[in-house]
This record gives structure tokens, sequence and C-alpha cells, in this order.
């Protein structure tokens, strides 16, 4: 299995996407729907800004880019058994989201819109608090959050894609499986089909073959 930065992403905005759609025909109990659409969209928007990050210089990533730069010798160096600069140095930390904002920003000079920074703030203070105490939330502040994952969403979604090329058709693919049933299902409709096409093409090789007879016997 190989799940790179880039899927990684999108398959976290394509899970925000999900749920929040679950969300508009949820009456009661949707709690668990909506912290998944917090988390995976706080997710999905941190790896594809770091992607951004890598797309300028992979060193743009990491916290502290002098020990990426030590690893990253050290991996070129090594017998070949290690794969990643993290196989080499087990400390290396990426950058925080807000980090990510602040790099993409100031260092690769790219403007994030403040309609889009303001929500991804409010949407990662919410993740935080979903993911290290508790979230208490009245039904007015519920609709607030709402509606910022949905600005959110539609406003990184925008801006990712402008600057990730082919983004719409990775958040599309994603979270694509098939069920062992439906897998031999689709084996079994391309057997048929070939099966067809070779019988077709004997059948047409066979009706040539009798033509040179015939014409062969005048």
């Amino acid at each position: 299995m190989k799940f790179t930065l880039l899927d990684n992403g999108a398959d976290s905005l394509k899970s925000a996407y999900e749920n929040l759609e679950l969300l508009k025909d949820v009456a009661e109990g949707g709690e668990h729907r909506l912290k998944d659409a917090v988390i995976f969209l706080n997710h999905g928007v941190e790896l594809l800004l770091k992607y951004i990050l890598k797309q300028r210089s992979s060193a743009l990533m990491f916290e502290k880019i002098e020990l990426y730069l030590k690893a990253k010798q050290d991996l070129k160096k090594s017998s070949g058994n290690q794969k990643t600069v993290f196989d080499i140095d087990k400390n290396l930390r990426t950058v925080s989201l807000l980090e990510a904002l602040k790099r993409i920003e100031y260092l690769c000079d790219i403007e994030i819109p403040k309609k889009l920074n303001s929500t991804i703030l409010y949407v990662n203070k919410i993740r935080n608090n979903f993911m290290h105490y508790e979230v208490e939330l009245d039904d007015e502040e519920t609709e607030t959050l709402v509606t910022n994952l949905q600005v959110c969403y539609e406003q990184a979604v925008e801006f990712l894609e402008s600057h990730i090329e082919d983004l719409d058709d990775y958040i599309q693919d994603s979270r694509f499986e098939l069920t062992v049933e439906e897998y031999q299902e689709q084996q079994a409709e391309i057997y048929a089909e070939m099966y067809y096409e070779d019988m077709k093409l004997a059948a047409m090789e066979s009706g040539y073959e009798d033509y040179e007879h015939d014409e062969s016997e005048k």
C-alpha cells in the first residue's frame, strides 16, 4: 500500500465533505458526524498545506530544517534499508497547521484569503477541543460551527485547487473501494467481454478463410 501526502489529504477532505452532507439529513444524534467533519477537515487542510510547502521544498515541511537536512544526508549515505528521513531520525516533526499557514504566506509569498484563514483557525480550535478534552456547544454555537465548516471546506478546496494540480480528481477518486463480491463480479464481466471479443475475432477470421477458399475454387 502507498498513501501519499496528496492522497491522504484529499481522502480526509472527501470524508469531511461526506459527513457534512450526511449532517443535512440528520434530525437528532449527529454529533459523531460533526466531530468527524471537524477532525477530517482540519487534517485534510493541514496535509495539503504541507503538500504546497513540499512542492517548493520538502525542507519547509519540517519544524527544524537543520535536522531534516542532516537526516536527508544520512539517508543518502545509508545502506538502503531506510526509506524516508523518519527512518533515520525518529524525532523529526513536521510543522503544525498554524505554522504551515505562516510559511505559505511569508516564505512562499502565497496570500491566504482572510476568510479562509479565520475559519481554519476556528475549526482548528474546535478540533483541539475534540482531540484533547471535550466540546460543549449550545444550539446557536452548533449552527455557527456547521456554517463555518461549510465555508471552510468550500474556500479551502477553492484555494488548494489553485495551487495543487488535479486536486479535484484526487478528491473525487478518494474513498473508492470494492467489496470481494463486487470485485469478483467486475472480473467476471471483464472475462466475459474478453471471451466475447475472442469469439467474435475467431468468427471473423474463419469467415475470411472460407471466403479465400471459395475464391480459389473459382
